[in-house]
């Protein structure tokens, strides 16, 4: 192995008291080489955050390093005082953020954003740090610097923020950096275009890297070696080959099974099957810059039709923007279409009005993305869950008789109705939104990107849940995602979107085995490992 830059010996990070555990980190050894890439794989609770945070020494409140050391430079990060530690951030160790635009200051523009940091460290002047700031956004692959200087994180989108991270973090030219789960929430192509960039970035600049993910395939993609935690614990760790190729620990054959192949074992629908749901030219336009502005209108959904049956499950498949969530919402008239039918069981549902609508929206029934954003802080999870049939009349020990038999199906305890959403994991509260939408026995279900914030072992789980639920209950699912690895284990037919238009539809095995659409073949290049993970 190369010379360590960073030796952890020994880290134990303590919790604080009412915790689940004692220690998030618990005697935890590493040495992260030079000129290398340490990948850190575990599931959410596992540690892997929480050790990169104590290298930087940006460790929560409540939460300290109650023992061991971090050897940085001759020195022990650990017991270097704060003043210390603000002149090596930035300078000899940065850090990429897991969410950009919680870690932008919204109202300060990028560029001064960029040049704080180089102005402190560096004593320059204004003019000479903005030149810098804008050969770095140049270095990151991002065009027209002058202007994205002057613009507020809100006014770019995700790939390009997490590229001004990069570029904030590589401003002093550090020797180490540390990318805590930086592509968790990107596409599949801008993750694979910022996977890209870091590790060219890392060869060029000859530095070394701690790479915090959940994910497998992009360990596949990323790593020189790979250290895999389990409740503070590092239970495997080795060189990538060694690791994928030859795992030794259960939880790590785990991990790597539960990353999604993209192989399809679905069959494509019956010829015969008789749409539930047809929907015709549908399109829907939103005005550019203000109603009063004059801009001309932009076509989220342009012309898109598209049919669905019972049993069936139809995959819409696109970036950000590509206008799949707004199809979504369009379908189940949380949106109003400009143009088009939506035909459901024989009926026009595209310009029926509120009453019209209120006997059929319990039979379309729609899982949200983020679980936590859409379920009511302030009531208890058996009240969100019967509220929708108390609302249609149904009586309250009837519904709450039927509350516990769904929540049964989805995997959860009855007796956890009485805790409030906070109190559940990420994977529980996606199962909870699920159970709302089943306690209104829907015919078709419409689930909006559900599982791409979760860990791989959990996204596995609900997948499968999801499939279950669908061949149970004869449901008919929209299934909304921008990862094809995803569609490939559910959907029996996939719909890919880009610029609000469809450029490519049919059953899923034909989609992956030749795809017509230069868009469809980047979706399918884009996925993180798939070469090596197929190999293994």
């Amino acid at each position: 192995m190369a010379e360590a830059l960073i030796s952890i010996r020994d880290l134990t990070v303590a919790l604080p008291p009412g915790a689940d555990r004692a220690h998030a980190v618990d005697g935890v050894s590493l040495d992260i080489p030079r000129n290398e890439i340490l990948c850190i794989v575990g599931e959410s609770g596992s540690g892997k955050s929480l050790t990169a945070h104590a290298v930087m020494g940006l460790l929560p409140r409540g939460v300290t390093a109650s023992g061991g050391q971090i050897l940085f430079g001759g020195a022990d990060l650990l017991r270097q005082r704060p003043e210390a530690m603000r002149k090596l951030r930035g300078r000899d160790i940065a850090m990429i953020f897991q969410d950009p635009m919680a870690a932008l200051n919204p109202v300060v523009n990028i560029g001064q954003q960029i040049t704080e940091q180089i102005r402190a460290h560096r004593g320059i002047g204004e003019k000479e740090a903005l030149q810098q700031a804008a050969g770095l956004l140049a270095e990151m692959g991002l065009k027209d610097t002058k202007s994205l200087l002057k613009s507020f994180p809100h006014q770019l989108s995700g790939g390009q923020r997490q590229r001004v991270m990069i570029a904030m973090a590589l401003s002093l030219s550090p020797k180490l950096l540390v990318a805590d789960e930086p592509t968790t929430a990107l596409d599949v192509t801008t993750q694979a275009q910022i996977l890209k960039l870091i590790k060219r970035i890392q060869s060029e600049r000859e530095m070394s890297v701690l790479f915090i993910t959940h994910d497998f395939g992009v360990v596949a993609d990323m790593a020189d070696r790979v250290a895999v935690m389990r409740q503070g614990r590092v239970v495997e760790s080795g060189t990538t080959t060694e690791v994928l190729s030859n795992p030794t620990h259960s939880y790590t054959r785990a991990l790597i099974a539960a990353v999604p192949t993209g192989e399809c074992d679905l069959p494509p629908p019956p010829p015969d099957a008789v749409p539930l749901m047809a929907v015709t030219r549908l399109s829907k336009r939103f005005r550019r810059g203000g109603f009063f502005s004059g801009a001309s209108a932009i076509a989220a959904v342009d012309n898109v039709s598209l049919t669905l049956s019972r049993g069936e499950t139809l995959g819409i498949v696109g970036e950000s923007g590509s206008g799949k969530s707004t199809l979504a919402r369009c379908v189940i008239r949380l949106l109003d279409p400009d143009e088009g039918e939506i035909l459901f069981d024989g009926a026009d549902i595209a310009r029926m009005g509120a009453r019209g609508l209120r006997p059929l929206r319990r039979r379309i029934q729609m899982v949200f993305q983020d679980p936590f954003s859409s379920l009511n802080p302030r009531e208890t999870v058996g009240d969100i869950i019967i509220a929708g049939p108390r609302a249609y009349g149904e009586d309250m020990r009837e519904a709450s008789r039927r509350a516990a038999d769904i929540m049964r199906l989805v995997g959860l305890n009855p007796e956890t109705m009485k805790r409030f959403p906070h109190e559940f994991s990420g994977g529980q509260r996606q199962r909870i939104g699920l159970a709302r939408a089943l306690m209104l026995k829907p015919d078709v279900l419409i689930a909006d990107e559900p599982v791409s914030a979760l860990d791989v072992t959990v996204q596995a789980q609900v997948l499968k849940l999801l499939d279950d639920v669908r061949q149970q209950m004869n449901l008919a699912m929209l299934f909304i995602t921008h990862d094809m690895r995803v569609a490939a284990q559910v959907c029996h037919r996939v719909m890919v979107m880009r610029h609000g238009q469809v450029v490519e539809s049919g059953p899923t095995r034909e989609i992956f085995a030749a795809p017509s659409s230069d868009y469809t073949r980047a979706l399918l290049a884009a996925i993180p490992g798939r070469g090596l993970l197929a190999a293994v």
